[in-house]
């Protein structure tokens, strides 16, 4: 609402806009006369009353527009409010369906990384087998050929020995082949496999986190064994026996680990201690 005093400025700049008003029609009628100026008797007068009709109407014109643009303000308002509430109301909606997502591929993701361990321990005893069977192989190849070749007499011994040592030799190279013909194979197959799986893992963002050589960090490992290991630190990961695993940044799999422990206190810190004790 306007004060008094912008009243009052108002009224005196109607006031000044009549004065020269009134001073302009004075210097016209002064100037020319009405039978120079064409429609001059048609003119209709011009005064105050017919003014402050006019400045009135066009108060209520701009009162009227002034109410419907508040009003359309205000529309515009809860619009916009309800605008806010559709996509606050599809974002809790796009995050539940993501949790319900996430909560729903967490057993197949689980899976892949059963399977991924799996893998891993099949290739470590596939080549742990693969050792130890052309270990066993020629160690049983060579005691079969020492007892032949030792039921020999001493004369047979001295006559056939290069010839035994070229059997043994052609036996061990007999072997050696016949384990990368049949060996090699599948080996190279396993780790194709298992090539093909980390693929799979890295598409779907899961990945094995380090722990060997970090310290403890119970947010990511579960402390299995303690072990006693003075050239490392305390709580430093020594083994990993089971590895941990996030996905998307989340982790799905604590790693379980064997870690050093804590070095024991000297006598006077541990009486100072009390009750509590150091964690060993």
């Amino acid at each position: 609402m306007r004060t008094w005093f912008e009243n009052e400025a108002i009224l005196q700049r109607v006031r000044d806009l009549l004065g020269r008003t009134e001073e302009e029609m004075h210097r016209l009628s002064e100037t020319a006369s009405p039978e120079g100026v064409p429609g001059a008797e048609e003119l209709p007068a011009v005064g105050l009353l017919q003014l402050m009709e006019a400045f009135t109407a066009l108060r209520h014109e701009l009162k009227l527009q002034t109410k419907s643009g508040r009003s359309l303000e205000e529309s515009v308002r809860a619009a916009l409010e309800g605008l806010d509430r559709a996509v606050e109301h599809l974002r809790s909606v796009q995050s539940r369906e993501e949790a319900a997502v996430a909560e729903a591929a967490l057993p197949l993701v689980l899976a892949l990384i059963e399977l991924d361990e799996a893998l891993e321990r099949g290739e470590r005893a596939f080549l742990l087998l693969e050792q130890q069977v052309m270990q066993d192989a020629t160690q049983e190849l060579d005691e079969t050929l020492e007892q032949a070749f030792a039921q020999r007499s001493a004369w047979q011994r001295w006559r056939a020995r290069p010839w035994h040592a070229f059997v043994r030799a052609t036996c061990h190279q007999h072997l050696t082949d016949l384990s990368q013909r049949l060996l090699t194979p599948l080996r190279e197959g396993y780790e194709m496999i298992r090539a093909r799986l980390q693929r799979l893992l890295a598409q779907q963002r899961i990945e094995r986190f380090p722990c060997v050589g970090l310290r403890v960090d119970p947010a990511l490992m579960n402390v299995i064994e303690l072990v006693d290991q003075l050239d490392l630190p305390p709580e430093t990961v020594v083994e990993e026996l089971r590895p941990g695993y996030r996905w998307r940044g989340r982790i799905v799999r604590f790693a379980e680990v064997r870690a050093v422990c804590r070095r024991p206190l000297p006598a006077a810190a541990q009486e100072s201690e009390g009750e509590e004790g150091p964690w060993t």
